[in-house]
């Protein structure tokens, strides 16, 4: 009897599932972005949206959570039906989050990949008045001055605090790492000499770059990147440096979605993917320089790599908290 309601169930699910999909979507899909009005991940969210949406037959309607760093988001996505209805952007900050047990809520157990689209590439770099002309002066400096060199970032125990730690970790070096509010904060503490590294990602670093204000020291990669402006900096890896961590931005939806439903907004954002119009936008942002797209099986396993990177970092920085 119980083998026989158990095959009964799951013709049931099966059936529900295929049911669900016929329908699906009947009205317009969330799109949490746990991230405030404006920043990059918010602007790339909106515009991937306007495309999917076409191939959806639906609107995606932006919705911004961007309190208490992602997680506002990551419980409103939980929170919310696995039925397709709820999709939720998500980058590194989310497998952080769980790496430093900030959440009652295990990203990596409830929530199930759709696709990965791009990859964000990190540059370092000094302002163009600094001593230091070469990533090899930088190091020097470093190894005989423990923790003197400052690098700044947002948010501590963030993305850019690992990047950070995780780099110095890789070339055997020891700085201090000072979070800002803001971009514009950041920037402007690089300019004024408060901090001696500036770190950014590709877009607003060449921007910086562009105006004679910052050099360039390394890029975060395994080689160069193929930017006129940045033919002569050499990669992380060209350096003997083996840290290539940037920033990545992909879709997931909350583990338990009908298979077939999952299917069709796998279907619509890899149209999307493909779309002329996402290729111009791509371009336009320098997110096509390094590979970005991960279907959804590679994607997971990205996940588990990343997070065990990020758990034995912040444990060395005392920022993992206890169970």
């Amino acid at each position: 009897r119980t083998i026989v309601a158990a095959m009964a169930a799951t013709i049931l699910a099966t059936l529900s599932g295929g049911a669900a999909a016929q329908n699906y979507p009947k009205r317009p899909v969330e799109m949490v972005i746990p991230f405030g009005v404006g920043g990059a991940s918010d602007i790339f969210a909106r515009q991937y949206s306007q495309i999917a949406e076409k191939y959806l037959g639906k609107p995606l309607v932006a919705v911004n959570k961007g309190g208490a760093g992602t997680i506002e988001g990551l419980l409103h996505a939980f929170g919310a039906p696995a039925d397709g209805y709820t999709i939720l952007e998500i980058t590194p900050s989310l497998l952080i989050v769980e790496a430093q047990n900030k959440s009652s809520v295990k990203f990596r157990k409830e929530f199930e990949p759709i696709m990965r689209v791009q990859s964000d590439v990190v540059l370092f770099g000094v302002s163009a008045k600094s001593n230091f002309k070469t990533l090899d002066d930088l190091l020097v400096f470093a190894k005989a001055n423990p923790k003197k060199l400052k690098i700044g970032g947002l948010s501590p125990g963030g993305l850019d605090d690992y990047i950070a730690n995780g780099f110095a970790r890789a070339a055997g070096i020891q700085w201090t790492y000072v979070p800002y509010k803001s971009g514009s904060e950041l920037k402007a503490a690089v300019l004024g000499g408060e901090l001696d590294v500036y770190q950014d990602k590709l877009i607003s670093f060449v921007s910086l770059m562009s105006g004679g204000d910052v050099r360039p020291l390394v890029v975060l990669n395994d080689k160069r990147l193929d930017v006129p402006a940045l033919k002569d900096v050499p990669s992380s890896v060209e350096k003997k440096i083996n840290f290539t961590q940037g920033s990545w931005r992909g879709f997931v939806v909350k583990k338990g979605t009908p298979e077939p439903v999952k299917k069709i907004l796998v279907e619509a954002f890899q149209k999307a993917y493909d779309d002329p119009a996402y290729k111009e936008l791509e371009k336009k942002e320098m997110t096509n320089l390094v590979p970005g797209y991960m279907k959804a099986d590679d994607f997971r396993k990205l996940w588990d790599t990343e997070y065990e990177a990020y758990s034995t970092v912040f444990k060395e920085l005392g920022l993992v908290k206890q169970k």
